[in-house]
């Protein structure tokens, strides 16, 4: 089974995924945890002063794999710029 190279977490059959590349070679990653690698965690967008300046977790306490599902859904309710 193949690994999202983000999040570590087992790639399931019908998910999302884009290709990524590393030193080691070509992967997959799922595409919410490319978006969170673009955007930050969902800690980020919903207070950066406090998880990111004063706890240091843009992730908000949540996995890699759950912030990125987040971000995902933040993306979706508040749209994002077309640039």
């Amino acid at each position: 089974m193949k690994q999202c190279l983000l999040c570590g977490q087992t790639i399931m059959a019908g998910q999302r995924t884009n290709p990524i590349s590393d030193a080691t070679g070509p992967h997959e990653a799922h595409w919410e945890c490319l978006l969170r690698s673009a955007l930050g965690g969902i800690g980020h967008l919903e207070d950066h002063q406090r998880w990111c300046q004063e706890v240091g977790d843009p992730d908000g306490g949540r996995s890699y794999r759950q912030s990125a599902l987040e971000v995902a859904e933040w993306v979706r309710v508040h749209g994002h710029d077309p640039e």
